[in-house]
């Protein structure tokens, strides 16, 4: 018995359209989620939190206090652990490994991972969100991201207050794992993908930047559109110091 054609291709322009919707769900989610983190890190209490909400304060601490999306150990004193990271990522997202291109970050690149636990600590936050990778990017002096955002007008002192700002800061320092956000963790396969493009064998600062920029969901690239430079324009000023 052989399948109708017509009929074979709605069925499978209706599938595409339930992922799609899986996917925004997901995402909606994902969002609502870290949402009610930030109304927390900003000084709201489960009980304010649940009530305005209309959720359960179980349901409330359980958001805040175990996140779904959790990646490997902080921190990172080694590239094989910043490999380790890469592995989690593309694991968990089902795809092949290809690992002769991943067996290291470059030095400002690890170095940027753990700056972004420093960030976090700081901040007294419970997330590795893409906003601390951010900060940490800000704070390697001379690399080319750095250089890229300074460009554009934008400086660790400018991304630290709008972080405050709009997320706040926690109350206890988080011991222990420290879990990513699905656009963290997103952000962080997009950089290897920078770095195939452009033919690098290593992941330096620049990639991680690009992945910041171009993850969807991304609160950095939101936050640096906020700020006047948009993605576009910092692919082009990351772009223009690695042709020069």
């Amino acid at each position: 018995m052989t399948l109708d054609d017509p009929i074979l291709v709605e069925a499978k322009a209706a599938r595409e359209t339930v992922l799609e919707l899986e996917r925004q769900q997901e995402h909606a989610r994902v969002d609502y989620h870290h949402q009610i983190r930030r109304l927390h890190a900003a000084g709201g209490s489960l009980r304010e939190i649940a009530d305005a909400l209309g959720l359960s304060h179980q349901r409330v601490h359980q958001i805040v206090g175990e996140p779904e999306f959790t990646g490997p150990h902080w921190p990172f004193p080694g590239p094989e652990h910043a490999h380790d990271v890469i592995r989690e990522v593309r694991k968990r997202r089902g795809r092949p490994r290809r690992e002769r291109f991943f067996t290291r970050f470059s030095e400002p690149g690890r170095t940027v991972l753990v700056a972004a636990q420093d960030e976090v600590r700081s901040l007294k936050h419970n997330y590795v969100g893409t906003e601390h990778v951010l900060l940490g990017l800000l704070r390697e002096e001379g690399s080319i991201a750095q250089r890229a955002l300074a460009s554009l007008g934008i400086t660790y002192d400018l991304v630290r207050e709008h972080v405050v700002r709009e997320i706040g800061e926690g109350e206890d320092v988080l011991i222990g794992q420290i879990p990513f956000t699905r656009a963290a963790k997103r952000s962080l396969e997009l950089a290897l993908r920078e770095a195939l493009r452009l033919e690098h064998e290593h992941i330096g600062s620049e990639h991680v930047l690009l992945g910041l920029v171009g993850a969807k969901n991304s609160g950095a690239a939101e936050m640096l559109a906020t700020l006047g430079a948009e993605p576009d324009a910092v692919r082009t000023a990351v772009e223009s110091l690695l042709a020069g």
